[in-house]
């Protein structure tokens, strides 16, 4: 089942709290986070969704160990949860195991085919070795189910990245072209 339809069944201060909670995950306050959603689970052992947050909590601690508990939990309930096969699939990759990775990435979007973090996350695989037509494919896949994103934290700038020059230049290309037919 969907995350949306998971939240259509939570209603009142229970759907409030765990709105806050993901709010909270989002602006970086993860003890905050935390604290509400696992009142929410607590109340609600159920609610597939709840786990797959409290997982994505623990990998931004860098608690992989904790993560896969959360995440497991969250598949133990609803085997299809696309966000936690995708999660379980980003641990992986921090792990260094891209091939498994790349195996959850796989099976999220052969189960939901509009999940657009799986693809993207399969892009990036792609990028990191060096594989840039298939990155660019599942990027741009992403980016149509509007779920692009980039890594601000790195280091190295996308166009300083080995083998950027091709992908650079098509973009270049791409908004010349726009612009000579627009105007």
């Amino acid at each position: 089942m969907k995350e949306k339809q998971y939240l259509e069944k939570l209603t009142g201060e229970l759907a409030e709290k765990y709105q806050e909670g993901v709010k909270q995950l989002e602006l970086g306050n993860f003890a905050q986070a935390e604290k509400l959603l696992i009142e929410v689970k607590e109340e609600r052992p159920d609610f597939v969704p709840v786990y797959n947050k409290l997982g994505i909590i623990a990998i931004y601690r860098k608690n992989l160990d904790r993560a896969k508990n959360w995440l497991t939990q969250a598949l133990e309930l609803d085997k299809e949860f696309v966000p936690a096969i995708t999660n379980l699939g980003s641990i992986k990759r921090e792990e260094g195991d891209r091939d498994l990775a790349r195996e959850y990435y796989l099976k999220a979007i052969q189960l939901d085919p509009d999940y657009g973090p799986a693809y993207n996350n399969l892009g990036v695989i792609y990028r990191e070795e060096g594989n840039y037509r298939e990155s660019v494919k599942y990027l741009k896949k992403a980016n149509k189910l509007k779920s692009y994103t980039i890594d601000a934290s790195k280091d190295r700038l996308f166009y300083k990245e080995p083998g950027c020059i091709v992908p650079l230049i098509i973009m270049v290309g791409l908004v010349i072209l726009y612009l000579i037919f627009i105007r």
